[in-house]
């Protein structure tokens, strides 16, 4: 298991590999220009490079990632669950603040990338209330990374969203 705790201002996460960003300007509002309407952030997630799930609050998280298939009792007994792909490119996963779209820096800070090896994954996201009954006061929030030979099919046609 490895994992990454990220504070964020914004109101999702970003999961995505180096090359997916790699056409980002530094200094680019691609929130704003790309990454703003629920089409837009659909067609991202569609094609699991660069991919994202709405928190619905900032706050503390902690990612749990995980390798392998899903635990399904795991996933029935949590609260919240939602399933994306990623294509992992260049052994490494960057996880980062959906805000962090508003002003880009290509650079993902070497506490918040988790090694994986090439390839596409089935992503199972998961997670229950904190103790405090407040998303995103020390959330946890589990991802089983789980490899598989193609694209994952996937439905979304707005942004997909762990809590509601």
């Amino acid at each position: 298991m490895d994992e990454v705790e990220l504070d964020i201002h914004g109101l999702g996460i970003l999961l995505y590999s180096a090359p997916a960003v790699a056409d980002i300007p530094d200094g680019a509002d691609y929130l704003k220009d790309h990454f703003w309407q629920p089409a837009d952030v659909a067609r991202h997630v569609m094609e699991c490079r660069l991919t994202t799930f709405a928190t619905g609050s900032p706050g503390s998280f902690r990612l749990r990632f995980w390798h392998g298939a899903p635990d399904e009792s795991a996933v029935r007994a949590a609260a919240f669950k939602l399933r994306l792909g990623l294509r992992v490119e260049e052994g490494a996963v960057c996880v980062r603040d959906l805000y962090d779209l508003m002003e880009w820096s290509a650079d993902c800070p070497p506490r918040q990338r988790v090694p994986a090896p090439d390839g596409w994954y089935r992503l199972t996201v998961c997670s229950s209330p904190p103790p405090s009954g407040i998303i995103g006061d020390g959330q946890v929030i589990d991802i089983t990374m789980e490899r598989v030979s193609r694209r994952p099919d996937l439905r979304w046609e707005g942004v997909p969203t762990l809590y509601e």
